[in-house]
């Protein structure tokens, strides 16, 4: 768990969403953990949830990954200067 600044928020996300591993999860969130958008990579695809002002469960490609990041951060963290990045393992069903 690690504070980051907003500006260079999206950039580290999406370079730790390239290196994920099988049923890992990067999460961001606010200060008070009321919003989130968590990442988990697929087959050949990344699965982004995001929980805040807006609630939805995006299937992304490589390509698009960097561009929804950046949105998705902007619109959950509009007056954020720090946001808490977690990693953590997905539990097994």
């Amino acid at each position: 768990m690690s504070w980051i600044s907003i500006h260079s928020a999206d950039k580290l996300i999406f370079s730790q969403a390239n290196s994920l591993s099988e049923n890992k999860i990067i999460r961001a969130e606010s200060f008070k953990g009321d919003r989130w958008v968590e990442i988990q990579k697929g087959d050949t695809y990344y699965i982004i949830v995001e929980h805040g002002y807006s609630n939805a469960e995006y299937k992304v490609d490589k390509k698009d990954l960097k561009s929804i990041i950046k949105r998705l951060i902007d619109r959950e963290f509009p007056r954020s200067h720090q946001i808490r990045i977690k990693n953590y393992s997905k539990a097994k069903d």
